[in-house]
C-alpha cells in the first residue's frame, strides 16, 4: 500500500433549500475559475448539483458531520495610513511603513522586492511569485498570476489571478477574467466603472472591502 499526502485547492458550497439552480447558474458562470479545485458540498443535498458536477469532471464531495482541518492564513494588516498617501509612496517606489509587531513576535526586516511588467501578459503565460508585482498593461485570456505578494493591475483582466497578498489595485475585469483575492472570487459587476479600487481583507471579520479611488 502506497500513502501519499497531497494538498487541494477547494471552494466549499453550503447550499439551503432552493439553492439548487443558485449553485447550477453561479457555477457555470465561474466554472473557468473553479477548474482544478475540489468542490466540497455541505447543507442540503442535491443529486441535480452531483449529476451536474459529475457530468463536466469536477471532482467532489458531500460533506457531512466531519471536521475538515483547514489551514488558517496569515495576513497582514494594512499599514495605518490613507490609501492616497500608500499609493504616492508606492509611486515613489518606496513601501509602506509597517506598523511594529509587539515585541514578543519575531520581526521581519527582509522587505519585499516589487516587480514591474510593461508588456501585456500573453495567453499561456504563468506567471508565480512571492514578490509584490505591478501589471502596466492588459493580462490575455489563457493567461495566469498566482501570487502571495500585493497585486497592482492598470490594464483589463481577461485571464486568472490568485492573489494571497494584503491588497490589490485593480481597474478592469474583462468579461472572460476571474480573480480570486485570499480564497474570494471577486464579484465583475463592481469593476464595471473601470475606476481604479483598492480590493482588501478586513482585519477585524476578514470581509472583502472594495473601495474606489
Amino acid at each position: 500500500m502506497k500513502v501519499k499526502q497531497q494538498t487541494l485547492q477547494s471552494f466549499e458550497f453550503l447550499l439551503d433549500d432552493g439553492d439548487e439552480e443558485k449553485f447550477i447558474s453561479y457555477f457555470t458562470q465561474n466554472e473557468p475559475l473553479l477548474s482544478g479545485h475540489l468542490i466540497i458540498l455541505s447543507g442540503v443535498k442535491y443529486e441535480k448539483v452531483e449529476e451536474f458536477l459529475s457530468e463536466r469532471g469536477f471532482c467532489y464531495l458531500q460533506k457531512g458531520n466531519c471536521k475538515l482541518n483547514e489551514r488558517k492564513r496569515d495576513v497582514r494588516q494594512l499599514p495605518k495610513i490613507s490609501i492616497e498617501e500608500a499609493l504616492e509612496k508606492l509611486e515613489d517606489g518606496k513601501e509602506p511603513e509597517i506598523e511594529k509587531e509587539p515585541e514578543n513576535k519575531v520581526k521581519l526586516t527582509k522587505k519585499r522586492s516589487r516587480e514591474i511588467i510593461e508588456k501585456p501578459v500573453r495567453s499561456g503565460t504563468f506567471i508565480q511569485t512571492k514578490n509584490d508585482l505591478t501589471v502596466l498593461s492588459q493580462i490575455n485570456d489563457g493567461s495566469e498570476i498566482e501570487i502571495s505578494g500585493n497585486l497592482e493591475v492598470f490594464g483589463t483582466i481577461n485571464g486568472k489571478i490568485i492573489c494571497n497578498g494584503v491588497y490589490m489595485l485593480l481597474r478592469d475585469i474583462g468579461a472572460i477574467g476571474n480573480v480570486i483575492f485570499n480564497g474570494i472570487i471577486l464579484d465583475k459587476e463592481k469593476f464595471k466603472t473601470k475606476r481604479a479600487k483598492i480590493v482588501r481583507l478586513n482585519s477585524s471579520n476578514m470581509k472583502l472591502i472594495i473601495e474606489e479611488l
